[in-house]
């Protein structure tokens, strides 16, 4: 039903991205055909394709507006992989 999208025919890739992305084994949403209708099965694959990315992309933006990431990280080096898996720990699990 779904060729080169379809997330189970590349089960080790997990990255998702937009449509300008399609056909490099990204998951991605599917094209709409020049002058047809879009297939509401691709309809649907598309909406969940673009509930996660919004998810994600919204998890993005709060990360942007935190204060340290401005002016640079003051701690060590080697704590910043800790730090940021905390911060979108606490970002996912109290807003999505």
């Amino acid at each position: 039903m779904l060729t080169s999208n379809d997330p189970t025919r590349y089960p080790l890739i997990r990255h998702i991205a937009d449509k300008r992305y399609a056909g490099t084994g990204l998951i991605t949403p599917v094209k709409k055909p020049a002058g047809l209708p879009q297939p509401e099965t691709h309809k649907n694959y598309n909406r969940a394709i673009n509930k996660i990315r919004w998810q994600i992309e919204q998890a993005i933006a709060n990360l942007k507006t935190w204060h340290t990431l401005k002016i640079g990280y003051r701690r060590p080096a080697d704590t910043l992989s800790n730090t940021i898996t905390a911060i979108l720990g606490i970002i996912f699990t109290y807003t999505l």
